[in-house]
């Protein structure tokens, strides 16, 4: 999604820009540029200067101008001293390059080269993995990893939390590449990052999904040409035990862990949305039309058997997201799902969604009849009493909301069912604009103030002309709404009410937390979190009251929350 957002780091610096002078210590031992492999420094693409990529971000660049006295003497193979620079093909390098070669070297003299003696690999910290008879009191997540911005202090209050499981639910790295060494290189950098090694040290256990970005490239599925060495990369980067059946036998990185003991036991699973889809759009691949799926037929298989598993708790993962609703900007037929449109428009109208419009961005709503069969699946095991409660994951689109679905009762699947998602994007990452979605959490309100928060919240609403798309401050003494509009979205003025603070009961639980600075964080109702910078999501288990408290927290303070009933 947004591809024009990674433009910028995958060419970077192509174009002259303006990045700190730095010392050569701050510089990454070895870094991959354009195919190439550098231990040292390059003045490819920079107008003449010295450059390296930077062990952590300084005036968030992720590269600098390195002063060339700065720059130690390299060797080689043999102990011969590199000359300094090299000079080949037009560029100038300083230490040892792999260019058109196939491990780095340089220049001893005007005419002679050698391979340079081979840096020692880092070692790497390692990922921690969940223990299945634990309880999960307290599970965090987040998605689309960047080391720019207040990611250093999102992360920093993340490990205070001290959260029993983090889900890393894709776009871990930005790979974008077919080449499996600049995919690996990226997996590690980010372990080598100093922030991200006290989250490691910090030995939180890991589940983790991939996203685009990480398995391969922009938007990309199962016409990716390296999809099975991806997720060899990805295995090896999560520190996913040797005799795990994905190492061996399975192809895509789906899997299902059932945590805590049974009448405290939370069913985690975490699909893989990318391995096995058919192409969303004709720029993707042949179209599939009423074939298409983003599961494929193995693992819808198995996450059929998952959710007959009993639990209390089901946490579906994804890298993108599930509830929002299709977008209706565009024409129905360029979805590569369409084909004559029938099955298509039928699974709209069956989750009572024609009207509505979401997110622009991908999302499963550009496939319906999957979106469709996913909730019904799930809307079948909650009736089963497989579950009691269902909340989807989901990262992708550099903003952090909740969510709130009611699937229609059904012939086949059973009474109408309640399900919850909560999106967490990014680290570094934000996104301040204007977000379709209809189905976020409810807002409600109470009636001309009489204390009992009833009544939803309209959004938009125009008042004096002006459209609001969250509580009004205008006119009275704290935040209020409008609970019915006409057609034209003007609000009715008979029918007001101030909308529910922090704590009251609503009619799905209670109101946790609203943030006094939410107007700066949000564009639109209180459960979007666009404004932040980073953001990252978490569930708070009360077993003994039986709640859950889903929320969306920034580097500063928790935004919004809402505690449900399970």
């Amino acid at each position: 999604m947004k591809i024009t957002r990674y433009l910028l780091l995958s060419i970077l610096p192509t174009v002259v820009m303006a990045a700190p002078e730095v010392h050569y210590n701050e510089c990454k031992s070895s870094f991959n540029y354009l195919g190439a492999d550098y231990q040292g420094t390059t003045n490819k693409n920079n107008a003449g200067s010295q450059w390296c990529y930077l062990k952590s971000p300084v005036e968030e660049s992720s590269w600098g101008n390195v002063r060339v006295e700065t720059i130690p003497k390299f060797k080689t193979i043999s102990g011969k001293t590199c000359m300094a620079p090299s000079s080949y093909m037009g560029e100038q390098f300083y230490g040892c390059s792999s260019r058109n070669h196939t491990t780095p070297w340089c220049y001893i003299d005007g005419n002679s080269w050698e391979e340079c003696d081979p840096i020692p690999p880092s070692e790497l910290l390692s990922h921690t993995q969940p223990q299945q008879s634990k309880r999960l009191d307290r599970v965090a997540l987040g998605s689309c990893f960047k080391t720019q911005g207040d990611m250093p202090d999102a992360l920093s209050r993340l490990i205070g939390h001290k959260p029993d499981l983090f889900l890393w639910l894709g776009d871990n790295i930005y790979a974008d590449t077919t080449d499996m060494s600049r995919m690996r290189q990226k997996y590690d950098d980010k372990k080598l990052n100093p922030d991200y090694q006290k989250f490691l040290e910090a030995k939180i256990p890991v589940m983790a999904t991939w996203d685009d970005h990480d398995f391969g490239q922009n938007n990309d599925g199962k016409h990716y040409p390296k999809r099975a060495q991806s997720q060899q990369a990805y295995l090896r980067h999560f520190d996913v035990p040797a005799d795990d059946p994905r190492h061996t036998t399975q192809q895509g990185i789906y899997e299902a862990k059932m945590m805590g003991q049974p009448g405290e036991q939370t069913h985690v699973i975490t699909l893989d949305a990318r391995y096995f889809r058919s192409p969303t759009f004709s720029s993707y691949g042949e179209c599939e039309g009423a074939s298409s799926s983003i599961l494929g037929m193995a693992q819808w298989q198995w996450l059929e058997k998952e959710l007959a598993k009993p639990s209390d708790i089901k946490l579906i993962a994804s890298g993108i997201q599930v509830l929002p609703p299709l977008y209706q900007g565009r024409a129905k037929n360029k979805y590569c799902a369409y084909a004559d449109g029938v099955e298509f428009e039928q699974a709209i109208s069956n989750l009572n969604e024609s009207s509505m419009s979401g997110t622009s961005y991908e999302s499963w709503a550009e496939m319906p009849a999957q979106r469709e069969k996913l909730l019904r699946l799930v809307q079948k095991s909650i009736n089963a009493g497989h579950t009691k409660a269902v909340v989807f994951l989901s990262g992708d689109q550099h903003w952090g909301e909740l969510l709130q679905k009611n699937i229609p009762a059904s012939d086949k699947y059973g009474k109408a069912t309640t399900v919850y998602e909560i999106t967490a994007s990014g680290f570094g990452q934000s996104w301040p604009y204007h977000i379709e979605n209809p189905l976020r959490l409810p807002v409600y309100a109470d009636s001309q103030g009489n204390g009992r928060f009833t009544q939803q919240c309209h959004f938009p609403a125009k008042h004096k002309g002006k459209s609001y798309k969250s509580c009004l401050t205008q006119d009275r003494s704290k935040p209020w709404c409008y609970t019915q509009v006409d057609e034209q979205n003007k609000g009715n003025e008979a029918h007001w009410g101030y909308c529910a603070g922090n704590g009251a009961d609503i009619p799905t639980g209670k109101v946790g937390i609203v943030s006094k600075n939410i107007s700066q964080l949000s564009t639109s109702d209180r459960h979007l979190v666009n404004k932040s910078g980073s953001n990252y999501g978490m569930l708070d288990i009360d077993w003994q009251n039986r709640e859950i408290k889903l929320s969306i927290q920034t580097a500063d303070e928790e935004a919004v929350s809402t505690v449900i009933k399970f």
